[in-house]
């Protein structure tokens, strides 16, 4: 078995590199300016330190086929909901709450909020909704790569639940996605909590979750539920 195979086996065994040291000047590099990036941008969160073997197959399935390691990235399909209003039919003049969502693609993550509320949203919501006068509130509730030449969201505050879910497990976060099902960005808020200001995290979590479940009970008892 060659060396590279058994560097392979062990990454695919799971011995990896836990203590974050640099295998070659070019991980190390990498790992470098993923540090420097944590710093300007605390949710960001940092790289495998070394590749897994999954990646390198992949680049190994890359370079047989042709294609080039740097390919452009692809973008992503960015899920947002929220409120809209209507004209109110049987009162005019006024005006009545509805929920949107709709899905654009963007060719980075970086702002996408914001980019899609700027040059996207109003346009689309008033193709997709008849009677559309304006919208009131844009939650970003999924990201998802437009393709597998894209990477998937390393950035908190673009992660759907499932990566939240996943990134929970990795970082060992003391938060349960149970109490958050269905609420992707009720889980967000919480594992943005954490990650900005762990300290006194476990408090604010037992009252976050104390306040969700009353106000699930009260709108249970008047028919507010989903």
């Amino acid at each position: 078995m060659t060396e590279e195979k058994d560097d392979l086996m062990a990454d695919l065994n799971g011995n990896f590199n836990v203590e974050g040291e640099a295998a070659t000047p070019e991980e190390a590099k990498e790992l470098a300016a993923a540090k420097a990036a944590a710093r300007i941008d605390p949710l960001k969160v940092l790289p495998a330190k070394k590749k897994s073997a999954a990646q390198r197959l992949a680049e190994k399935a890359k370079a047989e086929a042709g294609l080039k390691p740097d390919a452009p990235l692809k973008g992503y399909a960015v899920t947002v909901r929220g409120l809209y209003t209507v004209p109110a039919l049987d009162a005019p003049g006024k005006k009545v709450k509805k929920d949107y969502e709709i899905v654009a693609n963007v060719a980075s993550l970086e702002g996408a909020l914001s980019t899609i509320k700027n040059k996207l949203l109003d346009k689309m919501l008033r193709m997709k909704y008849p009677g559309y006068v304006t919208y009131l509130t844009h939650e970003i509730t999924d990201v998802r790569p437009l393709s597998t030449e894209t990477p998937p969201a390393d950035n908190v505050a673009y992660m759907n639940f499932e990566d939240l879910v996943s990134h929970i497990r990795m970082t060992r976060a003391p938060i349960d996605a149970k109490n958050y099902e269905g609420d992707v960005v009720g889980l967000r808020s919480a594992v943005v909590d954490f990650t900005l200001n762990p300290k006194g995290f476990k408090d604010r979590e037992e009252k976050r979750l104390a306040d969700r479940k009353e106000t699930a009970e009260l709108e249970a008892l008047n028919n507010l539920g989903k």
